[in-house]
This record gives structure tokens, sequence and C-alpha cells, in this order.
């Protein structure tokens, strides 16, 4: 799959930010996927939506939503692609954070200790 494209007749309020590799809501560092985790989870009305984001108007979730039924299929596979990539990220990172987190802990225990008076 990879990232998805979003042609510019397209009447939604997103952007595709390829330096990080997600679609964001316009105006958000929100990212589509929000959205629509919500929507699936039964959050079915805009403004259910919008109370948990004050970054969000009824309107850019309405139209999202409505796009979102015309390209269902895309976007779902958008977003699996995108967790998987996720994934697959924090299982090469994961590791190195492991280590990183040994380390500061022995320099810590390595430090003298201050004593309060």
């Amino acid at each position: 799959m990879g990232l998805l494209r979003i042609d510019n007749d397209e009447d939604v309020p997103l952007w595709v930010d390829e330096e990080h590799g997600v679609v964001r809501i316009l105006g958000t560092r929100l990212k589509l996927e929000t959205v629509i985790h919500m929507y699936n989870e039964g959050f079915t009305e805009p403004e259910e939506i919008v109370r948990s984001f004050d970054t969000l108007t009824v309107e850019k979730v309405r139209r999202i939503l409505d796009w979102y039924q015309t390209r269902r299929y895309e976007v779902d596979s958008y977003i699996q692609w995108s967790e998987r990539t996720a994934d697959l990220l924090w299982a090469e990172l994961e590791p190195r954070m492991a280590d990183y987190r040994r380390r500061k802990e022995e320099s810590r225990l390595q430090r003298p200790q201050v004593q309060s008076v």
C-alpha cells in the first residue's frame, strides 16, 4: 500500500505529510487515523469526535467522514500499512531504547550520592 494519495480536486481537509509519512488533518497535527479510529469505535457523529480535539471542527470531521465512505477500502488499507510500519519501527528502536535506559541507569548509579543537610 504505502502513503495514501489525495487528489487536488477532492474536497477533503487532509494533507500528506511526506516528511513523516502520514496523512494529517488540515490545520492540525492530528493524523487521519485518529478520526477514523474514533469513528470505527462508535463515535459516529462529528460532534462526538470534535469534543475530544479542540483543533477540529464539525465541518472538517463531517467532510472527512463523507470522504472516508467513498474510499473506505483505500483508507483502511493505508491505516493498516501505517500501523505495520509503526510496529516495525518500534521493533527496531525498542532494543536501542532498552540499551539507552540501561546505560542511563548505570550512569546514575555511578554518580556520587549527594547527601542533604
